[in-house]
């Protein structure tokens, strides 16, 4: 083959561009740390950056998922807590109304028991943002709400009604399928305060304010009935309070699921950064290395190519 000035100059300035794009590819990898910017600089590299990526995504949904649920359930740990302090005084309140007290002592415990009724209602109602904890997924509604009903007979009742519903709330924390009963992070209305009743409009009473609101209504009678307060009274107080420190102990066991699962996202989100920093920082050392070779590499290929390319017109007119 016959070799023309066209085809050295050629190969030349070829290989001379090669080399300038060898440096401004590693000029381009000082300047931000970053090994590989484009599949084409390391096609390996680049699908197993794409699918740490993605892990360390989907990892750090899942652990915000989990934050979330914890907020929900801290304020329901906390609502139960209250609550159990206001059936424990409930409780002291009907075991001191026995009938030694005169009439007004016992009206006055009555009124008490009432304030308390009130503001369990309220720990009920407790938010988090704009969304109610004891609602189910009605969450938008507040649930529990103390009015009067009229009955067919023209008998008004002071009762406590139940707006929410019954469903669980519950959160997908690791790849996989939900499981409801083990993965719930509310409790609902009927759970807290239930059983429910239905009245003939329709609407769902809860026995546990029932029994408390017959107990404060024994107590501010003219004649206040306190044999009904001392035994069936207790007794519906303390099977109350029973249920709801199962349930609450339940919430606690769930919270402590959540706190291990937080516990090992966190640790893989480490695992995975580790290794997206493995797969894509650039080995600094070595960069520098390859810069200044690739700068003398240049610099000779200017020289020699001063040498060998073929002399022009404006070399002859000197």
């Amino acid at each position: 083959m016959r070799i023309t000035n066209n085809i050295i100059s050629n190969n030349y300035l070829s290989a001379l561009n090669k080399s300038l794009e060898r440096q401004s590819q590693i000029q381009e990898q000082l300047a931000d740390g970053k090994a590989v910017h484009r599949p084409s600089d390391d096609p390996i590299k680049t699908i197993r950056s794409l699918r740490f990526n993605t892990n360390l995504a989907m990892n750090e949904q899942f652990t915000q998922t989990v934050n979330d649920s914890q907020s929900w359930m801290n304020t329901t740990d906390g609502a139960m807590s209250n609550l159990s302090s206001i059936m424990i005084r409930i409780k002291e309140l009907a075991i001191s109304a026995d009938g030694s007290k005169p009439a007004d002592a016992l009206n006055t415990i009555g009124a008490e028991i009432d304030q308390l009724i009130n503001q369990a209602i309220t720990i009920g109602n407790s938010k988090v943002g704009d969304r109610y904890v004891f609602s189910g997924q009605a969450d938008k509604i507040m649930p529990f709400e103390r009015k009067t009903i009229t009955d067919a007979n023209g008998i008004s009742q002071d009762v406590v009604v139940y707006h929410g519903d019954l469903n669980k709330i519950s959160m997908l924390i690791k790849p996989g399928v939900v499981t409801p009963a083990k993965d719930a992070i509310n409790i609902n209305g009927e759970e807290l305060f239930g059983p429910i009743t239905s009245t003939p409009a329709g609407e769902k009473t809860l026995d546990i304010f029932s029994q408390l609101i017959a107990i404060k209504e024994a107590l501010q009678k003219s004649q206040p009935d306190t044999n009904y307060v001392s035994t069936t009274g207790l007794k519906n107080i303390e099977d109350a309070h029973a249920a709801q420190l199962k349930q609450h102990t339940q919430l606690g066991a769930r919270m402590s699921a959540y706190e291990m699962a937080k516990s090992m996202l966190e640790n893989n989100n480490t695992i995975i950064i580790g290794d997206v920093a493995a797969n894509e920082d650039l080995d600094f050392a070595k960069a520098i290395i390859d810069q200044q070779t690739s700068e003398n590499i240049y610099k000779a290929a200017l020289a020699v190519g001063a040498k060998i390319m073929p002399p022009s017109l404006v070399d002859f007119l000197r």
